[in-house]
């Protein structure tokens, strides 16, 4: 039996351990959505895949579809992601709002074009959060234009309205 290999821009949102040596990733990728990967003997010290499968990281990764999960079988790491807090808050917020794994591709381009381009500080937060809600459908293309304190309260409309934070 063959598999089709998809290979796609994704961005790492998180790990957990599973079994002794696998990992299974959280991944948001341009072309499939929000999806789960595993990653078997990832691990192990004499992976291939151990240095470009890390948590804040872009990649090109090729994948399987499994039974119940993605099979990670390559990865490049293009580049890692800084985690301080005004990346991670919103990486952690993306990862809990998009549901399946319907392409966004309009949304993964908007984050990664952030996480390539990151400012300190909380307008760099506040932008980053606001674009996410946006191609969400959480805020209207004229909240982006609103002043700070405007846009801080859309935003957490847009939050409330979601019921998931």
């Amino acid at each position: 039996m063959s598999y089709h290999i998809y290979n796609t821009r994704g961005i790492i949102l998180s790990s957990r351990a599973l079994r002794e040596s696998d990992r299974v990733y959280s991944i948001m990728t341009r072309d499939l959505g929000l999806l789960r990967a595993t990653a078997l003997g990832v691990r192990k010290e004499a992976s291939k895949l151990r240095g470009h499968l890390e948590p804040y990281s872009l990649i090109n990764i090729s994948l399987v579809k499994g039974k119940e999960f993605w099979r990670a079988i390559s990865a490049v790491l293009i580049q890692r992601i800084p985690a301080h807090p005004s990346i991670a808050g919103p990486l952690v917020l993306l990862e809990k709002l998009v549901q399946g794994e319907d392409a966004h591709q309009a949304l993964f381009d908007s984050v990664q074009h952030s996480v390539l381009n990151i400012h300190e500080g909380e307008e760099f937060e506040i932008h980053f959060v606001s674009q996410i809600l946006f191609h969400l459908g959480y805020l209207k293309e004229a909240d982006l234009n609103l002043d700070k304190k405007e846009l801080v309260k859309a935003i957490n409309n847009g939050l409330d309205q979601s019921h998931l934070t």
